[in-house]
């Protein structure tokens, strides 16, 4: 049986991806300056907008779906 991701699922999960995908390739820079604080921030927000996009796109989609009237 196929699943089908919905929009307010695939796309955070697309972007806590990259997230990953981009904190692997920082840290061996990072590690070699020791600014932690600054890479851990900018995983920290990237995965917070992640989060807020998806809460943002599941409301965006119930609205959609109440004024259609598929509630």
């Amino acid at each position: 049986m196929k699943r089908k991701f919905e929009k307010h699922t695939l796309l955070p999960l697309v972007l806590v991806f990259y997230a990953l995908v981009m904190g692997i390739l920082a840290y061996p820079s990072y590690r070699n300056s020791g600014n932690w604080g600054e890479y851990f921030t900018i995983i920290g927000i990237t995965l917070l907008l992640a989060l807020l996009l998806h809460f943002l796109l599941k409301r965006r989609q119930y609205i959609r779906n109440r004024f259609k009237g598929e509630e």
